[in-house]
């Protein structure tokens, strides 16, 4: 993106993985930093909006997109799942499932560094601990021999790295403290996958919950008790006149449903169906319940104790519409668990034990 070396340290990053990896995960990515400033600037000059009787839908787009906009998840530990089906020239379904351990070390420096992402199994088969151990330590040791050429290049000051530390409340419930800014309540992420990971030479797809608030019309549709929250749905479509990047084009064939939590204000479900019926892939891999499977879900988790939310549900269906994403042909659904609140240091290239969060 051509970003200076600071830049490229602590303008915040969004989450993008290749879902299609080696045995230990050295395609994959995962970047998350923190950000040079407390304040979002999705965040500035957001207030909340009237969702009693007619819902301020322009309003409360602005503040669901403020409230997904936090930089926490680089404090926590988690496990993905991933599960990739497609079919084979003989139309024979083939499936593939990796688990990874994902957290992300803070050096000697107090930089925090990109994420490291290491395979548990691979489609249900565990790696041996004594592989996982080496693993683990070699990948601290590449993080950090390329942050500390960036610490090098461009040191962070004191005063920048301990304002990003603190830059979100937690006070549950999306409660905004009287006389204080409009602060996040949670992360929304930038999930990519390229064509090159199939053995293609470009093209690809990106699925991000902000681009749809941003660039779809929303109409709600009605309020529904989800898990004893009141959620508010709105159906949403393309606005004609936006022209969406090259990864993207697929939101303008798409249509369905936006969920945001009345309370907290932010997404917490995106699920998008394309407009026409017809591209469902004939003999596609679709339950026999003749119910359309999306083409795109986004499901999100409130940690009950933080009160913050982060991805649960990450799905992109190119094998049941492989007309629609830039020859992606792949359904790939990941699913995000037992995130755990940490700390861990690189230190002679040895990796600290996650401390859970009391």
């Amino acid at each position: 993106m051509g970003l200076n070396p600071s830049t490229r340290v602590f303008k915040a990053i969004l989450l993008g993985t290749i879902l299609t990896v080696p045995l230990f995960a050295q395609d994959a990515r995962v970047d998350v930093s923190k950000r040079s400033t407390a304040i979002p600037k999705s965040c500035e000059s957001v207030v909340p909006a009237a969702i009693e009787g007619t819902v301020d839908v322009t309003a409360l787009v602005k503040e669901a997109i403020c409230k997904g906009s936090g930089d926490m998840l680089a404090d926590y530990t988690y496990v993905t799942n991933t599960v990739k089906r497609e079919k084979d020239k003989k139309g024979k379904i083939k499936q593939e499932t990796f688990t990874y351990e994902v957290f992300f070390p803070t050096l000697k420096s107090g930089m925090r560094t990109r994420g490291i992402l290491v395979v548990t199994s691979h489609n249900g088969v565990a790696v041996p601990p004594d592989e996982l151990e080496k693993e683990r330590v070699r990948s601290a040791e590449r993080v950090e021999k390329e942050e500390a050429k960036l610490a090098r290049e461009a040191p962070a000051t004191a005063e920048s790295t301990s304002a990003t530390r603190d830059s979100h409340g937690t006070g549950g419930e999306g409660a905004t403290p009287a006389g204080t800014v409009m602060m996040p309540l949670g992360m929304y992420t930038y999930t990519g996958i390229n064509r090159t990971a199939f053995g293609r030479r470009r093209g690809g797809v990106t699925l991000a919950v902000t681009t749809f608030l941003k660039s779809c019309e929303l109409t709600q549709a009605r309020r529904e008790d989800i898990d004893g929250r009141e959620t508010l749905i709105f159906s949403f479509t393309p606005r004609p006149e936006v022209q969406f990047s090259d990864n993207e084009k697929y939101i303008a064939q798409l249509k369905g449903e936006i969920w945001i939590d009345a309370k907290d204000r932010i997404v917490t479900s995106l699920i998008g169906w394309p407009t026409n019926a017809a591209a469902l892939t004939p003999g596609s891999l679709a339950p026999s319940s003749g119910e359309r499977p999306p083409a795109v879900y986004v499901e999100m988790m409130r940690l009950p104790r933080q009160g913050i939310w982060f991805p649960h549900v990450i799905r992109i269906n190119g094998a049941d519409y492989r007309t629609l994403f830039d020859g992606i042909t792949t359904d790939s659904t990941s699913t995000y668990s037992d995130y755990i609140r940490f700390t861990t240091e690189v230190k002679d290239v040895k990796v600290g034990t996650p401390n859970n969060e009391p």
